[in-house]
């Protein structure tokens, strides 16, 4: 592959990136709006995206523009190739919270921490 090629490749990649981003940040939005999750077919998002000239889109370059970067993670809580689940204000209420005394790690800590000041005592 020549330079020129792969500074075009990844012009492309960094458009269509942009053109799913804004696709995705669309029905956030509208979700957000009304107050509920989103979850969008894969095969939606394909049509969506053919329809503004990237006749070429599929799950596997849709996993490749996810892992190469960090839009779509901001926007993209969970997907497969059937569907996608969006970051939404209301997908964040569902999520349980991590709490410090919940996670395994602080609690060994916390115990050696009490453990250290009763033998100081």
């Amino acid at each position: 592959m020549r330079f020129s090629e792969f500074l075009q490749d990844t012009h492309n990649n960094n458009e269509l990136e942009s053109v799913v981003a804004n696709a995705l940040q669309t029905l956030k939005g509208d979700a957000n709006d009304q107050d509920q999750t989103s979850e969008v077919s894969f095969d939606a998002l394909k049509q969506i995206i053919n329809n503004t000239g990237h006749p070429n889109f599929n799950y596997d370059l849709f996993k490749k523009l996810y892992d190469g970067g960090n839009v779509l993670k901001n926007i993209v809580d969970n997907f497969d190739n059937e569907k996608i689940t969006l970051k939404t204000d209301k997908q964040s209420e569902k999520d349980p919270e991590i709490t410090k005394d919940k996670t395994g790690s602080t609690d060994v800590v916390k115990k050696m921490a009490q453990r250290a000041l009763k033998k100081r005592s």
